[in-house]
């Protein structure tokens, strides 16, 4: 009788399964609604393994949490991490200018591509931010922009009338609109409104819009 060969387990390739299958189920149900059983049969793997990686519910979705960040900031330092890097960025009003549209147009890609984040991120706006709140894992994404602010605002760079806050409040805050804006836009719609343009020609009105708001007049 031949015996038969155990193949190894593949604890990379069970939490993928499981990360994936939670990120849909929490995108589609919000983090309230999803159920561990229901995340387990999605993945093929059962509630105990489940439990073994990640503590309970609210451990799964900081890992879901996670690992988007972590593919949004990998995307985000392919584009603008060379400017950042530059000692003139917050000096010179032609590579601040470029910087935001890369942070921009990049911000909306990540968004555009990744329904799923779109869709969490609107539970959470929808249920007041509750579960985000005790995420002890902290996204610092507001800081180094506000830095930067406050150095092209002491350059001149940026308006003088606009507190150097309300720049990433802006950025991190204007994506997700407009991509759903889009998707309701684009095509037969219920309402009399055309968006009369492709999406790349849509993106680049936004770009234009937080340039026009944010960089100082004279400059432009």
């Amino acid at each position: 009788m031949t015996e038969r060969i155990k193949r190894p387990y593949d604890a990379a390739r069970a939490k993928s399964a499981i990360l994936a299958a939670a990120e849909q189920l929490f995108a589609e149900h919000g983090y309230s609604a999803a159920r561990i059983d229901a995340i387990a049969s999605a993945s093929g793997y059962n509630k105990s393994l489940i439990y073994q990686y990640y503590q309970d519910k609210l451990g799964l979705y900081v890992a879901v949490i996670q690992r988007a960040d972590q593919f949004g900031n990998e995307a985000f330092n392919a584009a603008v991490a060379e400017m950042l890097a530059d000692a003139e960025l917050t000096h010179s009003p032609d590579k601040f200018r470029r910087f935001l549209e890369a942070v921009l147009r990049t911000s909306y890609r990540i968004m555009n591509d990744n329904p799923n984040y779109v869709k969490i991120f609107a539970w959470e706006a929808a249920e007041g931010w509750k579960t985000w709140k005790q995420i002890s894992y902290a996204m610092d994404e507001f800081t180094p922009f506000y830095e930067l602010a406050c150095e092209a605002k002491k350059n001149k760079i940026i308006r003088q009338d606009i507190e150097p806050i309300m720049i990433p409040i802006l950025l991190m805050n204007s994506i997700i609109p407009f991509v759903q804006s889009f998707k309701r836009l684009d095509g037969p719609t219920n309402d009399s409104l055309d968006v009369g343009m492709n999406q790349e020609a849509f993106v680049e009105q936004l770009v234009k819009l937080v340039i026009y708001g944010v960089m100082e007049p004279s400059l432009l």
